[in-house]
């Protein structure tokens, strides 16, 4: 790479420009559906992760540069409760949010595979995925769900969900899954597509991925909590992030035992990650 290339005002094209290098269709090695649960082996979830993130450098570059300009135009978003993160993230473009968010796409394709790992059924299933912004995890659960699943995602922000809607989302076999999007904020009742409140007891799996643990105080995680109770089916897993700086872990974990819920699984991306996905499993 040339100097005239690496010179300062160019690193936010070369930065958002890595990952069109990523392949979404690069070869990854098989899931075993051939049982009533997913089988993954820890290699094949990282070889996967590493064919679907790319090169760990350029991510984290990439999330310091955009750290850095959201700061400098003061829309700094962490360490802030969830009504004054989402007016932060309202105000950044796509390229500074899926910069912001770099690390955390790395964590997801770590994370929720091994938490679904011998858990999620191998059949077509019903997914919400809260918080989705850009779709980044959006994408995770729809390489990993089985053919026929439907995955509905929520956003608060509108214009996230300009991009979400425009990002392919191939399966583990590369056809496209059934994936939808309404905007609306996750601590209301859950809407599909057209605005229908979901009915109790209709979905298979509820997903969250950098917001609870980031941004949701435990009240507000409790709310959030009543209304996965209510649209989760007995028997169905929820796949729920926590940290320090939002929902610890400890008080995720009382909140959702308190409604029902069994701690099925802990996943960390790696020794270094801050924030713990945790797997529920509804009684």
């Amino acid at each position: 790479m040339s100097p005239q290339q690496t010179h300062p005002a160019n690193l936010p094209r070369i930065l958002s420009t890595r990952s069109k290098y990523l392949n979404p269709k690069a070869e990854t090695l098989p899931i075993d559906r051939s049982g009533p649960r997913i089988v993954n082996t820890e290699e094949a979830i990282r070889h996967t992760a590493r064919q679907r993130t790319g090169n760990i450098f350029f991510i984290l570059l990439r999330r310091a540069f955009s750290d850095l300009m959201v700061t400098l135009q003061d829309k700094s978003f962490r360490n802030r409760p969830n009504d004054q993160a989402c007016q932060a993230y309202c105000a950044m473009d796509m390229d500074q949010f899926d910069g912001i968010n770099a690390l955390q796409n790395w964590a997801n394709w770590r994370t929720l595979p091994e938490n679904l790992n011998q858990r999620l059924p191998s059949a077509p299933v019903r997914i919400i995925d809260l918080c989705c912004g850009t779709g980044q995890s959006t994408e995770v659960l729809a390489h990993y769900a089985a053919p026929g699943s439907r995955i509905l995602g929520l956003e608060y922000n509108p214009r996230f969900l300009e991009l979400a809607r425009s990002r392919d989302y191939p399966g583990e076999n590369g056809d496209p899954a059934n994936v939808s999007f309404n905007a609306q904020s996750v601590l209301e009742t859950f809407r599909d597509e057209t605005q229908q409140r979901l009915p109790e007891s209709s979905v298979d799996l509820i997903n969250s991925c950098g917001a609870v643990g980031c941004h949701f105080d435990p009240p507000a995680t409790q709310i959030l909590a009543l209304e996965i109770t209510r649209v989760l089916k007995t028997g169905g897993l929820a796949t729920i992030d926590s940290g320090k700086a939002g929902t610890s872990t400890g008080h995720l974990e009382e909140i959702f035992k308190a409604l029902g819920f069994s701690v099925l699984h802990r996943a960390k991306s790696c020794a270094a990650d801050r924030c713990t996905q945790v797997c529920f499993q509804k009684k």
